[in-house]
């Protein structure tokens, strides 16, 4: 992983560490090296990428476990997932880098890997060249197939073509009236279905109107567009001045390689093509003692189901970690637009279907931001006031999965506090009505004959704990009343109320939902390290603001694929094949392998090496005022404090600030008598 440097008190190192991504020539290795022990395969390498070393040994590498003699050297190797012409069936690689040597070549039957850029650029086109869609425009009056778009889909789980033995997309087709017009305001109401192996359109289906006297709805063609030149400079605002963010000391954080020092927490990050950003080897140094609290920090999977019971729509159920790959979907990153302020930027490196690298620049955010007040007391008898602004740490990426765009947010506080934060934005995914035809409650009309329909966004986060060490327990926090009436002596005035701890000691109890009655949170506690005040075991508490459930029946084809979005928590014993919640294979999957399946079995999740799943989300009703693009939608979707883990507030000795410091003004006064700090804006 590559990086791009944005201002001098930052240095970089070229050592390779065991987590990090692997480098353009380390790609082109092991392609060359996986052709040659393969010369009678016609292979599309469909991903290359690092195959994380084995957990027990890093833990000894990083210094964590001092049990045994520290490893000082770990192997380096890369996955490879392949598909192989013209059978397109699929083979995962072990390639070892240290003796560029293909060291593992297994046949996985009956599965379908990631959908890949490639392939989706391929599909579009051959969409467009296709004699029977170019029919099916001509019918609805268009003649200029240059007008016409399209945003290849996964299939889901297609009723005419079950199982995993033909890899096939869909097609969700739209055109333009102009340049760069906004597609989704004139959506078409057919869509192809591709089988990649043939690359061929296999089949056409349509939406048909309901209870309407039209056969098929004509196309809206009035134009709802966001972009400047449809906007006009004459109709922007022109009351809006520049708020400029500098450091001129430089920041705060230093960057070797992929390892980050900020304040007292030290990190390292990686991309890869499906997660996107991983943050891993998480601590924070209290006092003297670095103390280990994260092992590894990702998106695991998301789904976007669709409200709509029209059997096509259905169908519309996108994961977009298992099925496109947020690392594949990773924007390249404006400087001043997208991050604002002093950056620190990292590429990340992809493979297309040759094996051959490419450079996403500029895919992974680095800044500090202010984030207003820390603390605050005033003295009411002496009138002394003490203010501490905070700030935090913001690692980030973008990516843009056809319509919709979601900002991915890691923060990073001075108190100890960690958050995962979703902006979502971009454009509502839409389809045509006839003129006659409402959405019939499932959606909302944005423009004459355009439906948004309801879904909903739901995500769950990865979460290797290491909280003060590698095993650790899982607990349930619920509030409730005491249960004794008004004037019960232990209940005298009616007041009392008490907070209950159940650990989770097995999986079966380890899956959990929200409690508006009893305030409910949950706590990783290390049961091993008694707190030296509160006599307990340290713990961070988790909590999340956007909990939803899954409206969709278990039973229903999201339902059985996406069975992680079913509860809040689940807690699962470490398990290096188990990373994502949508299962390794996710694309057209039956939902067999993944994280509801693996719960079934019950096994301890007691004082070991656990993985936390936090599912996340929200339920997305349109309103007409996020057309023709969506403000940013903002779900804090994890957020983990320290709790009875310190000996007292960690944050106690960060400086406070001043207008000297901040060059803040009085804004009631006119520049030029705005005092000392105004020549210095």
């Amino acid at each position: 992983m590559a990086a791009v440097k944005e201002m001098k008190t930052v240095t970089a190192s070229s050592q390779v560490h065991p987590f990090d991504q692997l480098s353009s020539e380390e790609m082109i290795m092991v392609s060359q090296v996986t052709r040659q022990a393969k010369p009678a395969m016609d292979i599309i390498f469909n991903t290359i990428t690092l195959k994380e070393p084995n957990k027990q040994e890093m833990l000894s590498f990083l210094g964590w476990d001092t049990s045994k003699p520290r490893v000082s050297r770990i192997e380096r190797e890369a996955l490879v997932v392949a598909l192989e012409r013209p059978s397109m069936k699929c083979y995962e690689g072990i390639v070892s880098l240290d003796q560029e040597k293909l060291t593992s070549w297994v046949h996985v039957p009956d599965v379908q890997p990631i959908l890949t850029m490639d392939e989706m650029l391929e599909v579009e086109q051959l969409v467009l060249k296709d004699e029977k869609v170019i029919a099916e425009c001509r019918e609805l009056g268009i003649t200029d197939m240059s007008s016409v778009f399209n945003d290849p889909w996964a299939i889901a789980r297609h009723v005419s073509y079950p199982g995993r033995g033909r890899r096939l997309m869909q097609a969700l087709m739209y055109m333009r009236t102009c340049e760069d017009d906004n597609q989704y305001v004139h959506p078409l109401d057919f869509v192809p279905i591709i089988d990649l192996g043939m690359m061929k359109v296999i089949d056409i289906e349509y939406i048909k109107p309901k209870n309407s006297k039209f056969a098929r709805p004509t196309i809206p063609m009035q134009q709802h567009n966001f972009l400047p030149e449809f906007v006009g400079e004459e109709n922007y605002r022109k009351d809006v001045k520049p708020i400029i963010v500098q450091q001129p000391q430089g920041v705060s954080f230093s960057v070797k390689g992929n390892e980050i020092d900020w304040q007292k927490w030290n990190m390292r990050i990686s991309m890869n093509y499906r997660e996107g950003l991983v943050i891993h080897n998480v601590s924070y140094q209290d006092g003297a003692e670095k103390r280990p609290l994260f092992y590894r920090l990702s998106l695991s999977e998301m789904v976007v189901p669709y409200a709509d019971r029209d059997p096509i729509h259905a169908r519309k159920h996108a994961f977009d970690v298992g099925e496109y790959g947020l690392g594949l979907c990773t924007n390249s990153l404006a400087l001043g637009c997208d991050c604002l302020g002093s950056i620190y930027y990292f590429d990340a490196v992809f493979n297309d279907h040759n094996g051959q690298p490419y450079t996403v620049p500029n895919a992974v955010c680095l800044h500090e931001e202010d984030h207003g007040i820390l603390f605050k007391h005033t003295d009411y008898r002496n009138g002394r006031a003490h203010t501490v602004r905070g700030r935090r740490l913001v690692i980030s990426h973008i990516v843009t999965v056809a319509n919709y765009d979601y900002g991915l947010y890691y923060y990073f506080y001075q108190d100890g506090t960690f958050e995962y934060e979703v902006k979502a934005t971009g454009e509502l995914n839409t389809h045509v009505l006839a003129e006659d035809e409402t959405p019939e409650g499932y959606g909302t009309l944005v423009a004459p004959q355009v439906n948004a329909q309801y879904h909903q966004h739901i995500f769950t986060m990865r979460i290797d704990p290491m909280i003060d060490g590698f095993n650790n327990t899982v607990g349930q926090v619920d509030v409730k009343r005491v249960p004794y009436p008004t004037g019960h002596p232990m209940n005298m005035m009616g007041n009392a109320f008490t907070a209950q701890t159940t650990m989770f000691r097995d999986t079966h109890e380890a899956q959990a939902i929200p409690s508006y009655e009893t305030s409910r949170v949950w706590k990783i506690f290390n049961e091993n390290n008694i707190h030296p005040v509160t006599k307990g075991p340290v713990a961070y508490k988790v909590t999340s603001d956007c909990q939803v459930p899954l409206y969709a029946q278990d039973d229903s084809v999201v339902g059985q694929r996406a069975g992680f979005a079913k509860k809040t928590i689940w807690v699962t014993p470490y398990n290096e094949n188990q990373m994502f919640a949508g299962g390794f294979y996710c694309n057209q999957s039956s939902g067999e392998d993944n994280l509801e399946s693996w719960m079934k079995e019950k096994k301890s999740v007691s004082n070991t090496d656990v993985v936390l799943w936090v599912t996340f989300g929200m339920t997305h009703l349109p309103r007409v005022e996020e057309a023709p693009i969506m403000n940013c939608e903002v779900l804090t979707g994890v957020r983990m404090q320290p709790c009875n883990f310190f000996l007292r507030n960690p944050a106690i000795d960060v400086p406070p600030t001043n207008k000297k410091i901040n060059h803040s003004v009085d804004a009631k006064i006119a520049p030029k008598e705005a005092g000392c700090c105004s020549t210095k804006l």
